[in-house]
């Protein structure tokens, strides 16, 4: 596990790239941003009711998870074309006032630490992470909570890493991002820093006792929003690196490139409908790598 006046660009906080390319595709106009307020500076900041987002319904789902669906954005109903509008309005708010998307969780956040409810699993990661709630709602349903947000980069979940996995005290996160960092969605970054933002949020949660799952980078050998880009190599680089990782700091590693991947380093034919985003068949390849990881990280 899954979302700027430029279309190509306006959801990099959080859509990923395919995701990004459906919105660029809508050929609508986002409504215009009303003036913002004073805000009073000895108030408590609330977060604001979220737009309907596109990500939310069947449809937009459908074009990333049902296996051999056509990647076709034109299909869309106009209204997720509406919906995706005024996400598009509200992103461009959120990009400096709530970069790491705090707000996203936090009502579900509260509901779940006032029920007394300890998840068994969080799973923190990017749109691969938020698509896999419907792509696998039994693996991610019950006792576990998703906490993926498309589009976002390992800065970002560190900063969000506290309110969504920490605050909720399950017994076991699993990690998985990397994909977004290397496509440059919040700038340039190092292999190094991707690792070392993923050493903050393990470090973070064993000094509070929760077990750790870092799962590897999926395979892709191309984004939407890069043509030309091949990440194919770079992703293998780093899943590397993260393996080495896992066994520094003592916790399991899951590996879901080696299962996903082709001859090229990309996907395999059948598991995604972009070439990037696992779809249901895809999911349904993570899970026993992902069920075998959780039961070793219990042990």
């Amino acid at each position: 596990m899954m979302p700027n006046a430029r279309m190509a660009t306006m959801r990099m906080p959080a859509l990923s790239l395919s995701a990004m390319a459906l919105l660029a595709a809508l050929a609508m106009a986002a409504p215009p941003l009303a003036h913002a307020q004073p805000a009073d500076p000895t108030a408590e900041p609330v977060c604001a009711p979220l737009p309907p987002s596109p990500q939310a319904s069947d449809e937009w789902a459908e074009m990333f998870l049902k296996p051999g669906e056509s990647f076709s954005p034109a299909r869309l109903s106009p209204a997720v074309r509406q919906q995706a509008g005024a996400w598009m309005a509200e992103e461009q708010k959120r990009k400096s006032q709530d970069w790491p998307y705090l707000c996203r969780y936090a009502a579900d956040n509260a509901r779940l630490v006032a029920s007394g409810q300890r998840p068994h699993v969080v799973f923190m990661g990017d749109s691969i992470t938020e698509n896999w709630v419907k792509g696998d709602p039994v693996l991610l349903g019950g006792g576990n909570a998703g906490r993926g947000i498309s589009g976002q980069t390992t800065p970002q979940m560190l900063l969000r890493f506290y309110p969504d996995v920490i605050a909720l005290h399950p017994r076991v996160v699993h990690i998985m991002a990397g994909t977004n960092d290397i496509s440059g969605n919040t700038g340039p970054t190092t292999d190094r820093t991707i690792v070392d933002n993923l050493r903050a949020m393990i470090v973070l949660a064993k000094a509070n006792r929760i077990k750790v799952v870092l799962g590897s980078i999926t395979p892709s050998s191309g984004f939407t929003m890069r043509p030309g880009a091949n990440p194919a190599t770079r992703i293998m680089r780093v899943n590397g690196l993260l393996r080495q990782l896992a066994a520094e700091q003592g916790v399991t590693f899951a590996d879901y490139h080696a299962p996903m991947a082709d001859a090229q380093g990309g996907l395999r034919a059948g598991l995604a409908n972009d070439g990037l985003h696992p779809n249901r068949d895809g999911y349904a390849v993570m899970r026993p790598v992902t069920q075998k990881a959780i039961a070793q990280a219990e042990r």
